[in-house]
């Protein structure tokens, strides 16, 4: 079973910054960050629709240039907030990566972003015409569907859309037939977010190939 950091291991961490996903590669199979579009139309890598919780600013990405999301500091880090571009760039050699989708209309410049990056990239989202629009443009492009808790059929989902992966809350993956009907189909089967080891060893009993974790655990 492999680990992913979860925004680059946010509970001790800087979410979603340079420093954070570089330190992480080192303790990590694969980093997890997030990526939307900002008010000039960059791709920028934040979680968040606002920059309230994570900067010293105020505001929605989408209102915001990049110039204006680069002066804000990233909960003490000394960063402004990354473009995908530079994430990517800073990558360590060999750590794959779950990039996500959080908002619609971004498919195609991700594609275009993250051609030619040596590293695995697999490009995952909650977003149904996201994903869609990924499968349409590239078939060779690992994709993975994020199941919403309201997602009554997740798997015949991600068998729909053409997906390599789906991710789900761990609960659910230990308390219902997610896991073994997604091996059933050749899924690469992903739980968030994990805080102890026994959980752990209780996914990877399971079949489960990877746990998301906002802080490093051994697994």
């Amino acid at each position: 079973m492999r680990l992913i950091a979860h925004r680059g291991f946010a509970a001790t961490a800087p979410e979603n910054t340079i420093a954070a996903i570089r330190s992480a590669a080192d303790r990590a199979d694969a980093v997890e960050f997030d990526v939307r579009r900002c008010g000039s139309g960059e791709l920028v890598v934040i979680h968040d629709e606002t920059v309230d919780r994570v900067t010293d600013g105020v505001g929605r990405v989408a209102d915001s240039t990049l110039e204006e999301l680069k002066a804000l500091t990233v909960l003490d880090s000394g960063e402004g907030v990354p473009t995908l571009e530079e994430m990517l760039a800073a990558l360590p050699e060999g750590i794959e990566v779950n990039l996500e989708m959080k908002e619609r209309g971004i498919a195609a410049d991700v594609l275009d972003a993250i051609e030619g990056v040596g590293n695995r990239v697999v490009t995952t989202s909650f977003l149904e015409p996201e994903l869609r629009a990924v499968r349409e443009l590239d078939r060779e492009q690992p994709t993975g569907l994020l199941a919403s808790r309201h997602l009554e059929t997740p798997v015949t989902t991600a068998i729909e859309l053409d997906c390599d992966v789906i991710g789900a809350n761990y609960w659910r993956c230990l308390s219902t037939q997610l896991v073994p009907r997604a091996k059933a189909v050749d899924l690469e089967v992903h739980a968030w977010s994990i805080e102890r080891r026994a959980v752990a060893k209780l996914l990877g009993w399971r079949g489960v190939d990877c746990v998301s974790a906002d802080r490093y655990i051994r697994v």
